[in-house]
């Protein structure tokens, strides 16, 4: 009777490999082929069971429960997570898929929550390229780069911001003149670029700009003056207004503004820029036309003749360069 049931059970598996053998090879390859007719053998249908019982091991889920399914390879499953709120699979070329989180950008906010990702906009008004970084580059100068030349009895000062640049400040006065101010890169062609915030409101007669001085002792200015126009101003020495000329009224200069000056091909060519990238030419003169071609220094220069009113830049950029 033993016998008998032995037989019986090695038959019904060779039956059941015989019916399976067809979609096994595919994923779980038996090392035993039975066909119909062959005498079944203990040993072959043996391995071919410890075979299916081993393939069917390996394709089992991998991980614990929730976790996503790959590929990990040797025809087994290998388990990612379980994610939490907000997480997805992220490709790793030639590696294993990660777990990982949107990371937002530069006003955008990201909301993670079951099942669920919200990507938003930050609220208005809180990001602007005037101030940030990765979307303007942004080079902060120091206090310490700059000297602060002062006309008499002015106490106009230069300090560092907490985080952002400097601030120049200028008292209010009879044409108190304020430049702050560090060597030329060269004399024959460089280029300086600041990113400035006139923060005070101003009313009366003022002037600021980029500026130029030779070793004389003489300055040459191009920037904005009383709200609006582009100005050119000449100054004999830091107290006194030598000349002026002023533009078309085309920007109002109390605004946050990109400026430029340049000098080549023997011209002082004065720019402004709203977005740091396009700058609209605002004056250009030659660079010999009142200063000597030996120059000394550039940097801002202010001119505050604004009744009880303070003249104060924030400055947030600084670059000079030579080519």
């Amino acid at each position: 009777m033993r016998l008998a049931r032995t037989l019986i059970s090695m038959l019904s598996a060779a039956s059941l490999m015989t019916a399976i053998s067809t979609a096994a090879d595919a994923q779980c390859p038996l090392p035993y082929q039975i066909t119909n007719g062959q005498t079944a053998d203990a040993s072959q249908v043996m391995g071919d069971l410890n075979a299916l019982a081993t393939c069917v091991g390996n394709v089992s889920p991998g991980g614990s429960a929730n976790a996503l399914q790959y590929n990990s390879g040797s025809g087994s499953f290998g388990g990612i997570g379980p994610l939490t709120n907000g997480q997805l699979a992220i490709g790793s070329t030639g590696n294993t898929p990660q777990a990982g989180t949107l990371t937002p950008g530069s006003g955008i906010s990201i909301t993670n929550g079951p099942g669920s990702i919200t990507i938003s906009a930050t609220a208005a008004g809180t990001i602007s390229p005037f101030y940030d970084p990765s979307s303007i580059s942004i080079t902060r100068p120091v206090s310490s780069a700059f000297t602060v030349n002062n006309s008499t009895g002015n106490t106009g000062a230069l300090s560092n911001m907490a985080s952002r640049g400097v601030v120049l400040t200028v008292p209010s006065g009879a044409s108190f003149i304020t430049a702050m101010e560090q060597n030329v890169p060269s004399s024959s062609a460089f280029t300086v670029t600041a990113f400035v915030y006139p923060v005070s409101y101003l009313t009366g007669n003022w002037f600021w700009g980029l500026a130029v001085k030779d070793t004389s002792g003489k300055y040459v200015g191009l920037g904005f003056r009383n709200l609006t126009p582009t100005a050119y101003f000449t100054f004999s020495n830091i107290n006194t207004v030598n000349t002026f000329s002023t533009g078309t009224g085309i920007v109002n200069a109390q605004n946050p503004v990109w400026v430029r000056l340049q000098l080549t091909g023997g011209n002082f060519i004065f720019s402004f820029s709203f977005d740091g990238e396009n700058f609209v030419p605002g004056w250009t003169v030659s660079s010999t036309a009142y200063l000597s071609s030996s120059l000394a220094t550039v940097g801002i220069i202010t001119d505050n003749n604004s009744s009880g009113q303070n003249l104060i830049l924030d400055v947030f950029s600084w670059t000079s360069t030579s080519p």
